[in-house]
């Protein structure tokens, strides 16, 4: 028995068995595929100890045995009231209560709280005892050397020192931007300790004026020089050309000149 287009019956009725299989076995890889996806996982991974308790505890990490002392590890230097004054910070700073000392009519009790060490200019730590780098050095670093990445070897960054060297200071806009910023105020270091404020801002004004009026004035004697340079070659082109015409003409002429004049009839 055929149908009207001219096909068996039990042709078309495998062909629709075919398409079937082929759509439930799309169906199971797709399945499959969503399955393994992450996010339809049903165990979400979760924290035994949390990130702020993973990291090492403050106290054991900047914990201090000053010399003289008679207790054990103490969070700082202030905290050890029987310690020789000379030795509250390492020498590099001041003992300074966390809040501030309440007015002298006032009828309050005094707040009790800790005491913590108020570093020198080029002394930082939690008890004074790590040296600030210098901004006047970072500052100098940057000015001359800040195109090859002098000013981040400096400071601790070296992947940006690389990449300041590999781009001579960012064709020169990296350059100019970090003198402005490390001259301004007291940049960051690798350690996240800031560097000694050094350089005074009116000092840092100066400088930078001067510095970009150098580099103004070098860049405008070099486009000058450029421009001289550029007529020049012009001139000489022009030059080479007249003489060419000039000496093709004279060909020309003589050639004309040796020419056996033609007889009249």
């Amino acid at each position: 028995m055929q149908q009207s287009n001219g096909r068996p019956a039990t042709d078309q009725a495998s062909v629709g068995r075919l398409q079937k299989s082929l759509h439930g076995s799309c169906f199971g890889v797709l399945a499959v595929v969503a399955g393994s996806l992450q996010g339809c996982s049903l165990d979400i991974p979760r924290h035994s100890v949390g990130n702020w308790q993973a990291q090492e505890n403050y106290l054991e990490q900047y914990k201090v045995s000053p010399p003289g002392s008679h207790q054990g590890p103490i969070l700082n230097s202030c905290t050890d009231i029987g310690l020789d004054p000379s030795l509250l910070c390492t020498g590099h700073g001041r003992c300074k209560d966390w809040f501030d000392p309440l007015p002298l009519d006032s009828k309050r009790p005094a707040p009790l709280g800790p005491s913590f060490c108020e570093c020198d200019r080029d002394w930082t730590g939690p008890e004074c005892d790590i040296q600030r780098k210098s901004q006047f050095t970072a500052f100098v670093l940057s000015m001359f050397f800040g195109m090859f990445g002098a000013d981040m070897f400096y400071l601790g960054w070296f992947g940006l020192g690389v990449a300041k060297l590999c781009t001579l200071g960012g064709l020169g806009v990296w350059w100019i931007f970090d003198v402005a910023r490390i001259g301004s105020s007291p940049v960051s270091t690798v350690d996240s300790f800031r560097v000694a404020a050094d350089v005074e801002h009116w000092a840092f004004v100066l400088c930078f004026l001067s510095f970009t009026a150098v580099l103004a004035f070098g860049l405008s004697i070099w486009s000058i020089n450029r421009e001289q340079v550029k007529k020049a070659r012009e001139i000489l082109i022009l030059r080479t050309e007249s003489q060419v015409s000039a000496v093709s003409y004279g060909s020309m002429m003589s050639s004309w000149g040796q020419q056996p004049l033609m007889k009249q009839p």
